[in-house]
């Protein structure tokens, strides 16, 4: 009889992963490495874990997570201002900090290029998202296309986060975010 899944050690596979990656690219950690970490044997981590893929999507998956929760519990605060203005300036800027980034476009390029699976869930988190923003921007734009809006947010995002992960000197992110948002609310 299989043993239950213990969510803890889920967590704790995750958290270490995570602490791996403030100092080893993705590609150079390895399950065994992992599981020495979490203080678990190898056969443990593939009880919950087929592939290090699998483990990041994971990982990206709880990052989205969280960022569609803390959206919803932004807007849903009565004491802020939750203009559609301030709506697109703030998914930009906390979708687009630091966190995870690398993550992101290692994950994106794993599903663009090898994992088809991974791709389909990845594609799922991106919809309810979406589907999240688009909500939220029909709230407060009734008369809007709010399918497009939330697309066009989701791009830009990506596309700011690319432009955050090559350093590049020429790109004000800021910048960039305050002209986005003052043309999307015209």
């Amino acid at each position: 009889m299989a043993a239950t899944l213990n969510s803890n050690v889920k967590e704790k596979i995750l958290n270490n992963t995570l602490d791996l990656l403030k100092t080893t690219s993705f590609e150079d950690i390895s399950l065994a490495k992992i599981a020495a970490v979490s203080k678990i044997s190898k056969g443990t981590l593939y009880y919950y874990y087929n592939n290090k893929e699998d483990i990041l999507f994971d990982i990206i998956d709880l990052y989205l997570s969280n960022l569609a929760e803390d959206l919803i519990v932004w807007v849903e605060n009565k004491d802020k201002d939750t203009s559609i203005h301030r709506l697109f300036k703030y998914v930009l800027e906390r979708s687009t900090e630091d966190t995870c980034g690398n993550l992101r476009l290692y994950l994106i390029g794993t599903c663009v290029s090898k994992n088809s699976n991974l791709r389909e869930k990845y594609i799922e988190r991106y919809i309810y998202f979406k589907n999240t923003l688009k909500d939220k921007i029909i709230e407060r734009l009734p008369k809007s296309d709010g399918e497009y809006l939330a697309w066009l947010l989701l791009t830009v995002m990506d596309g700011i986060l690319i432009q955050r992960q090559l350093n590049n000197p020429e790109f004000d992110s800021n910048d960039f975010i305050c002209k986005t948002v003052s043309l999307m609310t015209k």
